[in-house]
C-alpha cells in the first residue's frame, strides 16, 4: 500500500480491524516499518546497544521490546529522536511508524494476560480533601484554599498518584487547614481566667510606680476575640495611666483611680501571649487581671460537626471524673473518628501517639474539648488520613486489594470522597469485592448528589473545559449587543457540558450521544445567546435541535471557545483537539521554525480567508503530513465563531465554507457531515473515552499493558449498545481497579550507558 493512503488509513479509517500480530502485519513489519526504523535507528539501536529496540527482527518478538518500542512512537511524535544534527525521516514516515506501531503495540498486549498495575501511595487532592472533611464532619468550608495547586498528570488528571507531590509549604498548610477545621467543628466552653498579683511573672509587686510593670504568661487554644479585664486602683484623690500591652506590643492606654473595672477588646491568636501593664504616670494597685474568650457563633452546621466529633461528651459530662476515666472517653472518641479517617480499622495503638498529646494538654489543665482538639489534630495531620495508603506484598503477582481498599477506590472515583456508613459496613462485613454487589453499590453511588463531583471533575479535566470563558472579553464584531458574552455566559456553557454528561450516565444512554446527540440542556440566557427561541428562565432543560447546529460534544460552546485564541478560530486547533480528545489520536508539536501563519500569504496575507492561508500552508511538504488531516476536522467546525455561536460568515466577512475532504477522501459537510465519520470510527471514540475514564479511575498513568484492559472493555461496550454505565460496571470490575501488582513487578529502569567515545 503506498505510504500516503497508509497514512490516511490509519488516522481516519478505522485500521484496529487488523487482528493484533496478524501475518498481514508481520509481513508489513518486515517489509515498510523495520527498513524505516533501521535507515535511521540503526546506528545507536543495534544490538548490543543499551536500547536495542531492532532486536525485534520478526514482529512476534515484540513483547520483547515494548517499553523501548512504546518509547519510540512518543520520541518520533514528539520529533525527540532522531538526534536533531542526524538525517531526518519525512513527516509522513514519522507518523506512519509511530501510528503502525502504536495500534500494534495496543492490540498485542491481549495476549500478555491479566495486568493490574502498582499503585503509588497518593496524598489527597485539594477537591478531594475538602469532599472528604465535608463528609466527615459536615463542614462544606473550602479549608485548601491555600494549597499548592495540584498539576495534572498521567491521562490528564489531578487525581494522579504520581504527580500529587508533597512539598515543604503543604505540610504546614495541613496544620493550619487542621486547626482551622477543628476551630469550626469543635464548640469549645467559654472560658475566663483571672489572675492575681501571686500570677505576675518574676515575682512582679503588685504596686506600679512609674516605670515599673507587671506580666501574666498564658497559652490561647484557639483564635479568637477576647475582653481583658483590669481591676486597679490609684491612691485617693489620684489618677494613674496604665498602659496594656500584648507581646511587648502596645494595645490599649487607660486611666484607673477607684478600682473600677476597665474593660479592653483584644483579638488572640493560637499560642502562647503575655499580657503586660505599664505605669506611664502616677501609682496603682493591680487587684486583678481578667481574660474571657468569645466563641464563634454556634451554627447548626457547627453542632452536628461538634456531635459528629465528641457526641454528648464534654467538660461538664466528665466533672467529678477521675483522669483515667477522661483518658477512656478520649480513646473511644478517636477510635471512631480514626476508624473513618484512615478509612480502614483502627486498634488502640494506632492512637496511642494521638492519646498522648490528650494527656499533655489536660496535664496543663485544658478542658476535655481543647485536650480532644489537639489529639484530632494528630488525626487531621496523620499520612493515613492525607495519603490514600495500600498495604505493600513482598511477593510478585497481582493480589486483590482489601475490601477496605477497594471501598476507598471506589468512594474516591465516584465520589471525590470518603466511603459511607454502607460501604465501610460492607468492607468490614468482607462482602464488598464481588461483582454484583460492587454493580450494585456503582448504582447507589451515582444515583447519590455527590457523584455530581466525579462527573463535574471527570468532564471538565477530559474535556478542557474547566475554565471556559474566564478570560474572554465580550466580542468587539458582536451586532447584537444583548448576546455578547459574560461571565454569567461562560458559567452557562460550562453548565451545558457537565448537563450532557449527567444525562448521559444517569439514564444510561450510548456513549455515542457524545456525538450524534440531536439535543442539547439550554437556560433562557444561553438559549438566547444561541439564538434559539422557546426557552426561558434560569433551570436548564432538555432541548431538541432539529436544524443540526447543536447536539453532542461538538455542538458545545464551550468547546468551540475552548479552541479559539486570540480574536479568531482556529481550524488547526479544533482539528487537533477533536484528534487528540475524541479520537486519541494527539497531534504531534509543529517542526522547529515553522512560519506563522498570519504571515501567510505575503503581500495577499490581508485578502486571504484563514481557509487560503491553511492552503498555502500545506503546500510545504513538511506542514502536509499532519495539516492534510487536522485541517479539513477544523473546517467542519468553522461555523461556529470564537465564542461559540453560529455565523454564516468569517471574521474578515467572507462567507462559510465548512466542507471538507479527510485525508482518505471522504467528502462532509459542515458538522453534521463530519459527526458521521467520526461514527464510523465508534471503537476508537470508545476506546479513548474508555482511556480516559479507566486512568481516571486507577488515578495513575496507564502504560502499554493497560491495553488488554481496555480492549476487553470496548468488546463489552460494542456488545451491549455503548451504554455509559457498561463502561462504568466494566472499568470498576476490571483486574486493575481490584487488584494491584506489587512495584517489584516492574523492574528499576536500566543507567544509561556513557556515551561512546567517537574517533576523530
Amino acid at each position: 500500500m503506498p505510504r500516503r493512503l497508509l497514512l490516511s488509513a490509519l488516522l481516519l479509517a478505522g485500521a484496529s480491524d487488523l487482528s493484533a500480530v496478524s501475518e498481514q502485519d508481520a509481513a508489513y513489519y518486515k517489509s515498510e516499518i523495520r527498513p524505516i526504523l533501521t535507515s535511521f535507528c540503526q546506528e545507536c539501536h543495534k544490538a548490543g546497544k543499551e536500547v536495542d529496540f531492532l532486536s525485534v527482527k520478526e514482529l512476534s518478538q515484540i513483547h520483547t521490546q515494548r517499553g523501548n518500542l512504546r518509547s519510540t512512537v512518543a520520541q518520533l511524535r514528539n520529533r525527540t529522536m532522531p538526534p536533531a544534527k542526524e538525517e531526518q525521516p519525512t513527516e509522513e514516515d514519522r507518523r506512519k511508524v509511530a501510528d503502525w506501531l502504536e495500534r500494534v503495540l495496543r492490540e498485542s498486549a491481549k495476549e500478555m494476560g491479566p495486568y493490574a498495575g502498582a499503585v503509588t501511595a497518593r496524598r489527597l487532592n485539594r477537591l478531594e480533601y475538602d469532599n472528604t472533611i465535608r463528609d466527615l464532619l459536615g463542614l462544606k468550608f473550602k479549608f485548601s484554599q491555600t494549597f499548592p495547586s495540584d498539576g495534572g498528570g498521567g491521562e490528564g488528571f489531578d487525581n494522579n498518584g504520581e504527580t500529587l507531590y508533597l512539598p515543604v509549604i503543604l505540610m504546614e498548610r495541613y496544620l493550619d487547614a487542621a486547626e482551622a477545621i477543628l476551630d469550626e467543628a469543635i464548640l469549645v466552653p467559654a472560658t475566663q481566667r483571672a489572675f492575681k498579683p501571686a500570677d505576675f511573672e518574676g515575682g512582679a509587686s503588685a504596686s506600679l510606680k512609674v516605670g515599673t510593670e507587671a506580666s501574666v504568661f498564658f497559652p490561647v487554644t484557639m483564635s479568637a476575640p477576647h475582653t481583658v479585664t483590669v481591676r486597679a486602683r490609684a491612691p485617693e484623690g489620684q489618677l494613674a495611666k496604665l498602659e496594656l500591652k500584648v507581646d511587648g506590643i502596645a494595645a490599649q492606654r487607660f486611666t484607673v483611680n477607684n478600682a473600677q473595672p476597665t474593660e479592653i477588646q483584644l483579638q488572640l491568636f493560637r499560642g502562647q501571649h503575655r499580657l503586660t501593664l505599664a505605669c506611664e504616670q502616677g501609682s496603682a494597685e493591680i487587684i486583678e487581671i481578667q481574660l474571657a474568650d468569645k466563641p464563634k457563633k454556634v451554627t447548626p452546621e457547627r453542632q452536628e460537626a461538634h456531635r459528629r466529633l465528641l457526641g454528648d461528651v464534654s467538660t461538664a459530662s466528665l466533672a467529678g471524673k477521675s483522669a483515667a476515666e477522661k483518658r477512656q472517653a478520649a480513646s473511644a472518641l478517636l477510635l471512631k473518628f480514626a476508624r473513618l479517617a484512615y478509612r480502614t480499622p483502627v486498634t488502640t495503638a494506632d492512637i496511642e501517639k494521638n492519646l498522648t498529646l490528650f494527656d499533655r494538654s489536660a496535664s496543663r489543665g485544658e478542658n476535655f474539648e481543647t485536650s480532644m482538639k489537639l489529639a484530632l489534630k494528630g488525626v487531621l495531620v496523620s499520612p493515613r488520613f492525607l495519603f490514600r495508603i495500600e498495604k505493600d506484598h513482598t511477593e510478585p503477582g497481582i493480589r486483590p486489594v482489601t475490601d477496605h481498599e477497594l471501598a476507598a477506590r471506589l468512594s474516591y472515583f465516584l465520589w471525590n470522597s470518603t466511603p459511607d456508613a454502607e460501604l465501610n459496613a460492607l468492607a468490614d462485613a468482607g462482602k464488598l469485592n464481588n461483582p454484583a454487589t460492587l454493580k450494585a453499590q456503582l448504582k447507589r453511588m451515582l444515583a447519590d448528589p455527590k457523584s455530581s463531583s466525579f462527573l463535574q471533575t471527570f468532564t471538565e479535566q477530559w474535556l478542557g473545559t474547566k475554565a471556559v470563558g474566564d478570560t474572554v472579553p465580550a466580542s468587539p464584531e458582536a451586532k447584537d449587543t444583548k448576546n455578547i458574552y459574560t461571565k454569567e455566559i461562560g458559567d452557562d456553557l460550562r453548565a451545558e457540558t457537565l448537563a450532557l454528561v449527567d444525562y448521559l450516565i444517569k439514564d444510561n444512554r450510548s456513549l455515542l450521544e457524545l456525538i450524534s446527540a440531536d439535543y442539547t440542556f439550554l437556560n433562557g440566557r444561553l438559549a438566547a445567546y444561541y439564538g434559539i427561541p422557546g426557552v426561558n428562565g434560569d433551570a436548564f432543560r432538555r432541548v431538541d435541535i432539529t436544524d443540526g447546529r447543536r447536539g453532542g460534544v461538538l455542538g458545545l460552546g464551550a468547546v468551540h471557545m475552548l479552541t479559539s485564541p486570540g480574536t479568531r478560530t482556529s481550524p488547526v486547533l479544533r482539528g487537533s483537539w477533536v484528534l487528540g480528545t475524541l479520537l486519541g489520536t494527539p497531534v504531534p508539536a509543529p517542526p522547529p521554525n515553522v512560519p506563522s501563519l498570519d504571515n501567510a500569504g505575503g503581500g495577499k496575507k490581508g485578502q486571504l480567508s484563514l481557509r487560503d492561508k491553511l492552503a498555502l500552508h500545506r503546500a510545504d511538504a513538511t506542514c502536509a503530513a499532519c495539516h492534510n488531516v487536522i485541517d479539513p476536522i477544523g473546517f467542519s467546525l468553522d461555523h461556529y465563531d470564537r465564542i461559540g455561536r453560529w455565523r454564516d460568515v468569517d471574521e474578515k466577512g467572507k462567507r462559510i465554507d465548512a466542507s471538507g475532504k479527510t485525508a482518505e477522501g471522504k467528502a462532509f459537510d459542515g458538522i453534521t457531515g463530519f459527526k458521521q465519520l467520526i461514527l464510523e470510527r465508534k471503537r476508537d471514540f470508545a476506546r479513548q473515552t474508555t482511556n480516559k475514564m479507566l486512568g481516571y479511575a486507577l488515578g495513575r498513568s496507564l502504560g502499554d499493558r493497560d491495553d488488554g484492559t481496555i480492549e476487553a472493555i470496548v468488546d463489552q461496550l460494542e456488545a451491549n449498545g455503548y451504554r455509559t454505565q457498561v463502561l462504568l460496571e466494566e472499568i470498576v470490575l476490571s483486574t486493575p481497579f481490584r487488584n494491584r501488582n506489587e512495584v517489584s513487578d516492574h523492574p528499576a529502569p536500566k543507567k544509561p550507558a556513557k556515551p561512546e567515545k567517537k574517533e576523530k
